[in-house]
């Protein structure tokens, strides 16, 4: 036998010997829906996990043709840092993540080269859960306030927090959106998914963003967590009430008012919780608030009220609920402004309400 065929039969047992597993179905059962993580049609996929804190996952999103993209990434959760993102792929008419992930077995490749092990089982769910005897809880802030380009109202801060016992939390993400990223519009906490190696969680949120109505788009953003490094004493001057509004925590409200809460106990900057639904658009909460007894007229430093807020964010529920329960539309702002004066851009339909 030459070499040469010694050559190729040495690198055909290589081939054998470490490809033939990542073409097993067993091995790599392929992208995991979570059912926690599906908006509209958007959805999130989980693959795997590596030891090291690497967290591989998908995502299925709508295409400008009416379709569907596919596209997956590996994700440092210690660095919330992407390492690798694949191509976008577009998903024939029925097709699912799963079967487009068979049709590519090289994809296995990038994988093991970043030590992710596939899994089937992943344990996720939403802001609230347990882990070795501990409970664990997820919120978030948003600081929206004017600017000279946008006088509506822009996100100026993000932060999400993780609480341990209600004793000790910390912030695992904090960011400033800049006008080249695209003004961020929302943000829509989702939940959890938590790693099988060691204490780490993936949280995961829906930021949505863009200059206008025409070019919203909407991602998913992971953050990677530790459960039991980092963590300090919590100071919470403000009433879990207004703590739960802030997190639109729908439940969490009804419980507590069910429970005596005061509707109207303040956050630490003094704003009430009917004020915090308006500013951010929880109608919901907004009724059950009302329904409790909370006042319409709490104000915020800037004299607005929560009508005020409803109506420069559009929210004719809000707006009908509040006037309903005998909100003043004449009350002015510091600056003068009635809520019709910041509804001037809005529906006609709220313009009238106003009126």
């Amino acid at each position: 036998m030459n070499r040469n065929s010694r050559q190729f039969l040495l690198l055909l047992g290589l081939q054998i010997l470490f490809i033939f597993p990542l073409y097993s179905a067993e091995r790599w059962p392929g992208p995991v829906a979570l059912e926690e993580f599906r908006f509209d049609r958007m959805e999130l996929h989980a693959i795997g996990w590596s030891e090291k804190g690497l967290f591989a996952y998908g995502t299925v999103s709508p295409s400008e043709s009416g379709g569907f993209h596919w596209q997956w990434y590996v994700l440092d959760l210690i660095d919330d840092k992407v390492l690798y993102e694949s191509p976008r792929w577009t998903l024939l008419e029925g097709q699912t993540p799963r079967e487009l992930w068979n049709l590519h077995p090289e994809w296995y490749t990038q994988l093991v080269r970043f030590k992710i092990e596939p899994g089937e089982n992943f344990e996720s769910g939403g802001q609230l859960f347990d882990h070795d005897g501990a409970v664990y809880r997820i919120s978030y802030s948003m600081d929206r306030s004017e600017t000279e380009s946008h006088p509506g109202g822009r996100t100026q801060h993000i932060s999400v927090e993780l609480f341990r016992n209600s004793v000790t939390g910390k912030t695992v993400y904090s960011y400033s959106p800049t006008e080249e990223g695209g003004v961020v519009e929302d943000l829509i906490l989702k939940g959890y998914i938590l790693s099988p190696y060691e204490k780490r969680t993936a949280i995961v949120v829906l930021e949505k963003s863009g200059d206008s109505e025409e070019s919203v788009q909407w991602r998913y953003r992971i953050i990677g967590a530790h459960l039991s490094v980092g963590f300090s004493p919590v100071n919470q001057s403000g009433s879990a009430l207004a703590e739960a509004v802030l997190n639109g925590q729908f439940y969490v409200t009804r419980m507590l008012l069910s429970e005596g809460a005061d509707p109207d106990s303040p956050d630490p900057r003094d704003y009430s919780p009917l004020l915090i639904s308006a500013r951010l658009g929880h109608w919901e909460i907004a009724s059950l608030l009302l329904e409790s007894g909370a006042s319409s007229g709490g104000r915020d430093e800037r004299g607005r009220t929560a009508l005020h807020y409803a109506a420069e964010a559009g929210e004719e529920q809000i707006i009908r609920l509040l006037l309903k329960a005998g909100a003043d539309k004449s009350t002015q702002d510091l600056q003068g402004k009635r809520a019709f004066d910041l509804a001037a851009g809005g529906s006609a339909v709220i313009r009238r309400l106003l009126r």
